[in-house]
């Protein structure tokens, strides 16, 4: 290893060697599998919160059925905020004041959520729900206090990094 390499100095990918690209493909293959673990994770526990929360309203063939559920409401999330882009982009393009523009984008969120969970009620092979807008009901509140929680935390992260003020200067 070159002792004589700075911090600010920028490699390229060009000036990396052969070990060394190996490595970072390596490396970044893993991050990528650890956030897509991480994703899928997530959205296992919180299907399991709702199907438990909802227990009487919905009803699984097995365990594999859960699976199907977690593999295809990323696909079925995908579909349902195609439906609410035009609403999204629309709003993007309106001068209405910022907090108002803040709360329409977190209830687009909200109903994208709602029927991306519909979707995969519907779709997935095994599993039957009784009164299947419950569940989506159920789903889009949590998400919706899991944004408040996320939000509240990068508060208190800004105010106490800033010391509650800004540090740039006009």
């Amino acid at each position: 290893m070159d002792d004589n390499h700075q911090p600010d100095d920028e490699s390229t990918w060009a000036s990396l060697s052969r070990g060394e690209k190996a490595l970072a493909a390596f490396g970044m293959t893993g991050l990528a599998l650890g956030v897509i673990t991480a994703v899928l994770a997530a959205v296992l526990l919180g299907l399991l919160a709702v199907t438990a929360a909802s227990l009487r309203l919905v009803e699984a063939d097995g365990i594999g059925t859960l699976f199907w559920g977690v593999a295809l409401f990323l696909p079925c999330n995908t579909l349902a905020a195609l439906f609410a882009w035009p609403l999204r982009w629309g709003l993007r393009l309106t001068s209405v004041a910022s907090r108002t523009k803040k709360v329409t984008e977190a209830a687009l969120s909200v109903a994208t959520t709602f029927l991306a969970v519909l979707f995969t009620e519907y779709v997935t092979p095994g599993l039957r729900v009784h009164h299947p807008w419950l569940p989506a009901l159920l789903a889009a509140l949590l998400v919706a206090l899991v944004n408040l929680g996320v939000r509240q935390m990068e508060r208190r992260t800004t105010s106490r990094t800033h010391g509650g003020r800004s540090h740039f200067r006009s």
